[in-house]
């Protein structure tokens, strides 16, 4: 036990078991990047898919989520482009696919002549923004799948600082299948809003020219210099919430949510930057968004992490194939390379590097005192030296040892080894303890309960039960 529990104290035992919820997505790599052929339509929407056959008139596929299932077949004149597992390309009707996009664009901008429409942008320029967000809000309630609404709502509730509300436009956005520069421009300024530069830079990137839309392109960097955040949006301001966030970020990504995801994500690899599991479902979920070389960088990342253990070795395999198919796709991109993932600034939140705790009981038949002076040896195991006394009608004892013990959530166990002296006899016995422990805010103090099993190691020795009630005080912080 002593030595299950000393096991890997660099890892945070807290994420431990957060993180093996990424292992699903490990587990889905070959499926999701390496097994699954993208039919492109000419109208921009995206089919995933197992291309069966391919004819002069026709293609015949399958639904990649559904296999099993019916085969569907698609006339060859709606599609623009097919992108196989293994990276190849096949280009279909490229010139109905720039008009169809050109077409995007000019409904666009053509629906300026649209009087409500322009009395909502006028609401942006003027800085009126709750007049613009309700403005926009009837338009989409009239039009709920027009890409230019939905992006241009986004926009407007991010300069509010609503964004999630923000960043679930965009997700509707993608979801219709909507690709246009005006689009990456609206998601470039609702990172940029949230202080999430990279994510905004690589998105701009996307666009021809990093040319914003007429109507905004004077007013939106004055917008985005007074109402971008002060610093990253934080999304985790405690442990609790990240590991929250972390649970959350995965089902997102699972629904196809993939702009809340990435916003998630980020946030979790800025505050955990050395765990490569949450670069694996960050690089997921950019791929989706078509932010391909960022994804790369992250499962690069990913990649210079990963440890040495057989089933890290196994693992990296699949990460170095999504990598390889990655860089690949990168050259229908603008040339970008970045070294490191920039981190946010995060407050730094006292966390205790030495703590002691006191407590006992007191009853009729039983009093007891029990304390520990312990040093963290990582940011949730502290090594103690343990002291406990208890009487017990005419039977009293008292132990002085040393024991390990490790936080998950409020849950502590320790075990460890003492020396028990009772009744003018003394012998080592296996201490085995479990608790809950309540921190206030700060982290500096705890209210705990205990439950002491103290077992001797010679024959026909005594085994006794403590429970106590205590406070622990933390001091500095935790490595």
């Amino acid at each position: 036990m002593f030595n299950q529990v000393t096991a890997n104290p660099k890892r945070s035992a807290r994420l431990t078991a957060c993180f093996l919820l990424n292992a699903l997505i490990i587990i889905l790599i070959p499926r999701i990047a390496f097994a699954q052929d993208k039919i492109y339509k000419i109208n921009n929407a995206v089919i995933e898919a197992k291309v069966l056959e391919i004819n002069k008139t026709q293609i015949k596929y399958k639904k990649f989520s559904n296999q099993n299932g019916p085969a569907y077949i698609i006339p060859v004149k709606e599609i623009s482009m097919i992108v196989y597992e293994n990276g190849e390309k096949e280009v279909y009707n490229q010139g109905q696919r720039t008009q169809s996009t050109s077409a995007l664009a000019s409904t666009n901008n053509s629906s300026v002549a649209n009087p409500s429409l322009t009395k909502a942008r006028s609401f942006i320029l003027t800085e009126n923004i709750n007049e613009a967000i309700a403005s926009y809000g009837k338009l989409i309630k009239a039009d709920g799948t027009n890409p230019a609404l939905l992006s241009e709502d986004a926009y407007a509730l991010a300069l509010a600082g609503i964004y999630d509300a923000a960043l679930l436009r965009l997700d509707i956005c993608r979801s219709i299948g909507a690709i246009s520069p005006e689009i990456n421009y609206f998601t470039s300024q609702v990172f940029a809003l949230m202080g999430y530069n990279d994510l905004a830079e690589e998105f701009l990137k996307l666009m021809p020219e990093n040319k914003a839309p007429v109507w905004i392109s004077a007013k939106g960097p004055v917008l985005l210099q007074k109402y971008r955040s002060k610093q990253p949006v934080i999304l985790t301001k405690t442990r609790e919430q990240l590991i929250a966030n972390f649970k959350r970020a995965n089902e997102l990504a699972s629904e196809q949510q993939y702009f809340q995801s990435i916003a998630m994500f980020h946030d979790i690899v800025n505050t955990y930057p050395n765990e490569y599991l949450p670069y694996v479902g960050y690089s997921i979920s950019l791929e989706k968004t078509g932010a391909i070389a960022k994804s790369a960088q992250s499962i690069e990342k990913a990649i210079s992490l990963m440890g040495n253990s057989p089933e890290d070795q196994a693992n990296r395999q699949f990460l170095e194939k999504r990598f390889a198919i990655l860089k690949q796709n990168i050259n229908l991109l603008p040339a970008y390379s970045a070294s490191d993932m920039p981190a946010s600034k995060i407050p730094d939140v006292a966390r205790p590097q030495v703590m002691a705790y006191a407590g006992g009981n007191v009853s009729q038949q039983l009093t007891s005192f029990n304390g520990r002076i312990g040093y963290f040896v990582s940011g949730s195991s502290n090594a103690a030296v343990d002291v406990s006394i208890m009487k017990y009608a005419e039977y009293s004892s008292s132990n002085i040892g040393l024991s390990l013990y490790n936080r998950q959530n409020i849950f502590v166990s320790g075990a460890g080894f003492s020396l028990n002296s009772a009744n003018g006899n003394s012998a080592f016995s296996l201490k085995l303890s479990v608790g809950i422990s309540k921190m206030n805010r700060n982290r500096t103090t705890s209210f705990d309960a205990f439950l002491d099993m103290n077992k001797g190691l010679k024959k026909d020795a005594l085994t006794t039960f403590n429970f106590s009630v205590g406070m622990s005080k933390y001091f500095g912080k935790r490595k």
